[in-house]
């Protein structure tokens, strides 16, 4: 029973370091974990709330170090392994949610920092909460001596967890009212192949390869790509590189410039209020200027944007 017990206990060890991991990645980036929730939101049916649920999941980072730190420290042990394996079983259900209802590539509890499908999301946490339930059922039957400074660790690191997401957050949170492309943000969480937004200046397009007013788009994109002085273009949609849709855009409408593809989620916090296609300019990872497709610029309008 000794080898048992030690393997709860590793296990109980593991499951703290995961929750640290997950709760760091949303503390550090509370912004992209706000755009990761809104569509999860959207799953258990609590769309007219969605915003407002989705902001208060901000202090999920938080919840989430200090619930690690206590199993780590194996503090409240009856208390903690019950609600952290609860908490693990909600995951599972929204992961089951967002498989059975086509949900987007961004699924899981690592945020931006990893990037898998609902079907990989829904493996991962299942494993976790076997983990969960073997440890809970094992520890509690056994006395395993709680760390003496355990209390204080975990109070002090969860008051850590929500100076550090206070302070990352009030910068931004009129980030949290429109989508997240706009003038003065900072590009961040987007993985382009190839393409290095943090580097130089880019004209970045947000599109749909099944929306007529991208398609429309294209020829003036692609005289763009053809000019000298223009910096050059990129286009982002949430359409999977094989994927019929963009094949098929690609094929009649032959763009001269790159279609990367994005995670749904990354599609949805820079188009959300305002549909598609939009672009902008970006000059070193700062988005300098964004145009509607109701107003799209000009060459001269673009270079003027560009010296500016």
């Amino acid at each position: 029973m000794a080898g048992v017990q030690k393997a709860a206990r590793w296990s109980q060890i593991l499951m703290g370091l995961v929750f640290l991991l997950a709760g760091g990645v949303k503390i550090w980036e509370p912004v992209l974990f706000f755009w990761e929730v809104v569509p999860h939101v959207g799953l258990i049916g609590l769309g007219v709330y969605t915003r407002e649920l989705a902001q208060v999941a901000i202090l999920l980072g938080a919840v989430e170090w200090g619930l690690g730190l206590a199993l780590i420290c194996n503090w409240r042990p009856r208390l903690i392994m019950p609600v952290v394996t609860a908490l693990m079983l909600f995951f599972v259900v929204l992961a089951s949610l967002a498989l059975y209802r086509g949900g987007g590539a961004n699924c899981g509890c690592f945020g931006a920092l990893i990037e898998r499908t609902p079907g990989e999301a829904l493996a991962e946490d299942i494993i976790m909460l076997g983990l969960l339930v073997f440890s809970w059922r094992v520890l509690l039957r056994h006395q395993v001596t709680e760390w003496s400074h355990g209390r204080w660790v975990v109070i002090a690191g969860t008051a850590l967890a929500l100076a550090v997401t206070a302070t990352r957050l009030l910068p931004d949170l009129d980030r949290l009212q429109d989508s997240d492309l706009r003038a003065g943000v900072q590009i961040s969480g987007l993985k382009l192949k190839g393409v290095d937004l943090s580097q130089g200046l880019h004209l970045v397009e947000v599109f749909s390869p099944k929306c007529a007013h991208c398609m429309r788009e294209v020829p003036k994109l692609n005289e763009w790509s053809r000019t000298e002085g223009l910096p050059p273009l990129v286009a982002l949609s949430s359409f999977a590189q094989d994927s019929e849709e963009l094949k098929d855009f690609r094929g009649r409408l032959q763009p001269l410039y790159p279609t990367l593809t994005i995670s749904s989620t990354d599609f949805l916090r820079l188009t959300a209020g305002h549909g598609y296609p939009r672009l902008a300019l970006v000059r070193e990872g700062k988005i300098v200027r964004v145009w509607e497709h109701s107003a799209m610029p000009t060459i001269d309008e673009i270079k003027a944007a560009a010296g500016s």
